[in-house]
């Protein structure tokens, strides 16, 4: 079964004008594989698509251009944007140490001036939510590689397949959300 990683919302400081209540944000920290750098991103449920910053792009993963474009609205603005394929990998929760990231393979968009000071990447729903399933909670948020195939994830040397059950299980918080330990890594593609 894929391990289920547990996250805190963010608070970059917004919203306290007219109320008094924090906006909380679901980020995850990520980056392309082997990239030292960690880039700050939001989980964007509404999004279409998943949004790098030019950066990101620069730091690794494999990037290739598609030689299409698409128009982008993001932060107030309307922007023609190119479309690459690129990896990226998600890094586990600061409470999973041991863990090793997830490395999945996906169509992005590039914004280049990128808008939002914090972030790095906007996930969306191509390039992140087809490829995870997550669970949002009043103290936080469950992220789990929701592709079940032993093509879509490898585990290093071995293979292990995950049911919708088995992952319902675990979002609903009764299964052990505690990520493997040693060298295992997961990747989906």
């Amino acid at each position: 079964m894929a391990d289920a990683w547990r996250y805190n919302y963010t608070d970059f400081g917004e919203g306290h004008g007219r109320s008094p209540q924090p906006v909380l944000r679901a980020v995850v920290g990520v980056a392309t594989p082997g990239a030292p750098s960690r880039f700050a991103a939001i989980i964007d449920t509404g999004g279409p698509i998943t949004v790098v910053a030019s950066e990101v792009l620069r730091s690794g993963g494999d990037p290739v251009e598609r030689n299409e474009s698409m128009m982008l609205r993001l932060g107030g603005s309307t922007n023609e944007v190119a479309l690459y394929d690129l990896s990226l990998e998600v890094r586990p929760p600061a409470s999973a140490p041991d863990a090793s990231p997830i490395t999945w393979r996906s169509i992005v968009a590039v914004l280049d001036p990128w808008p939002h000071h914090g972030t790095a990447v906007i996930l969306g729903q191509t390039g992140f939510l087809d490829t995870f399933t997550v669970t949002f909670g009043p103290d936080g948020f469950v992220a789990v590689c929701s592709r079940s195939s032993p093509s879509d994830i490898s585990a290093g040397p071995e293979s292990r397949t995950n049911s919708r059950s088995e992952q319902s299980i675990a979002l609903a918080g009764k299964a052990d959300q505690r990520p493997p330990k040693g060298p295992l890594t997961w990747t989906c593609f």
